[in-house]
């Protein structure tokens, strides 16, 4: 608030010094134009003035020589001066520049406009009578107006260097003005802008640095998450594998027992014969084998230690392998459509925990339908990229959650039943360590002549070359 008072503070007294230098702009500029309007003024009236004084002179010499010759461009010549000098001298009447030139022109003792008509009259009255008379007249008046047209001039001249004298006071006046508004400007506004600039900077360093350690705790929060939400994932499918192991070790187990209680029977009776023995021997092997083979698979799902040179389709097998009991309790059938030989360099344990993860959540959907339940996977190779769909036949997910599933701790099932971090989990998988892609939306499917609709996971991975 205190920083908003002081901007608006600065911006106010901003238009003060700006309309401040207009002012003197203006006001410079009117002088200027002052200046120059009067000079051109006082200069022709000066020329003007000046040049009555000598037109006052010809005349009167013009008339006496039109007198003595009586040749008619001695006439003609008076004449034209007669009239160039009305001419300039109503020039003169009508810019008059001052109450003392007023004075000068219309008032006793000088009464200069009175003269110089009464001279003009005199040479009207010569031109149209020539005697001696007339020309003495004309020669008095014009010796009693050339004194006042001389005064006429210096006082023209006079006010002209006071009204250049006073607009050079002017023009001092706006030099200091100026000066002084660009000191106020600097005090006031350059000054106190570099302060607040500074304190701005500064601030912004501040959030910055603030910021970046909100993200760098924000980053480091998230990847604690993100290692918390990987760890429940696994210990999710480590309790799936766990359940489709001991499902899958009920039969050779009851087996194995069924074969031991017999030999031990019949050993009691008396009636274990070789051919018994070595059949119940080789029933209690093949089954311990299998027994052996699958704590492999197992162990071999949770070593991400290495990456490994592998098929795509291998890990669909697995990961039917490792969900079997699920798939087969609940008649679900996995439709393959992908190159035996498609292989890929990488983290084999971590795509099929991606794999088992989606199977999961198409098995969960297709198990709440009536109908025959389909997963189908295609898995191709374009360009450089591997493309991974895998759909169901579950009718699709809606369109007012589709953009969440990826959400951690996202889930429309019962706390019981999800957490919400299996799909979250996937995204991470496939982003950070496969640099690829995974998007879901709702697709329709052709199997059978049979148009089925569900939910797609698409996958996409770029290729790269074995290490």
């Amino acid at each position: 608030m205190y920083n908003l008072f002081n901007l608006k503070k600065l911006t106010i007294v901003y238009f003060i010094v700006f309309l401040s230098l207009v002012f003197w702009a203006f006001f410079a500029y009117s002088t200027m134009n002052e200046m120059i309007s009067s000079q051109k003024i006082y200069a022709k009236i000066i020329n003007i003035a000046g040049k009555q004084r000598m037109l006052s002179q010809r005349t009167a010499l013009m008339a006496k020589l039109s007198f003595e010759n009586g040749t008619s461009n001695y006439i003609d010549s008076t004449n034209s001066l007669l009239k160039q000098m009305k001419k300039d001298h109503g020039f003169i009447i009508s810019n008059i520049t001052s109450s003392e030139i007023n004075e000068i022109y219309f008032k006793e003792p000088y009464n200069l406009d009175f003269h110089v008509n009464r001279y003009f009259k005199s040479l009207e009255a010569f031109l149209l009578d020539k005697n001696k008379e007339k020309l003495e007249k004309i020669e008095d008046l014009s010796n009693t107006i050339l004194p006042k047209l001389d005064y006429a001039v210096s006082n023209f001249e006079a006010e002209s260097d006071k009204k250049i004298e006073k607009l050079t006071k002017q023009e001092l006046f706006i030099l200091l003005g100026t000066l002084i508004t660009i000191l106020l400007e600097a005090v006031l506004i350059v000054i106190p802008s570099i302060r607040y600039n500074k304190q701005k900077e500064q601030e912004l360093k501040d959030l910055n640095n603030s910021l970046k350690k909100q993200i760098d705790d924000a980053i480091s929060k998230s990847k604690k998450q993100d290692l918390v939400i990987a760890e429940q994932s696994k210990n999710l499918t480590m309790k799936e594998i766990l359940n489709n192991i001991a499902h899958q070790w009920r039969q050779p187990l009851s087996i194995i027992t069924t074969c031991t209680s017999g030999l031990r029977l019949k050993k009691d009776f008396n009636n274990l014969s070789d051919e018994n023995l070595q059949e119940s021997i080789d029933i209690i092997l093949k089954n311990s084998n299998y027994l052996s083979n699958t704590i492999e698979n197992f162990r071999q799902f949770f070593d991400e230690s290495n990456n490994t040179y592998y098929t795509f389709y291998d890990v669909i097998e697995k990961a039917k392998a490792l969900l079997s009991h699920r798939l087969e309790n609940k008649n679900i059938t996995i439709i393959k459509e992908v190159d035996n030989n498609l292989s890929y360099f990488g983290n084999e344990t971590r795509l099929v925990q991606v794999f088992i993860h989606i199977l999961n959540n198409c098995i969960d959907v297709l198990i709440e339908k009536e109908l025959p339940r389909y997963v189908f996977i295609e898995i191709k190779k374009k360009s450089d990229l591997i493309f991974i769909n895998i759909t169901d036949n579950g009718l699709g997910i809606s369109e007012k959650i589709i953009d969440k599933i990826f959400e951690p701790y996202f889930t429309t099932k019962h706390q019981s039943i999800g957490k919400g971090i299996d799909l979250y989990n996937c995204k991470q998988i496939i982003e950070s360590l496969f640099k690829g892609k995974i998007i879901a939306s709702n697709k329709e499917k052709y199997f059978d002549n049979k148009c089925y609709k569900g939910a797609c996971f698409t996958i996409t991975i770029p290729l790269k070359e074995q290490n």
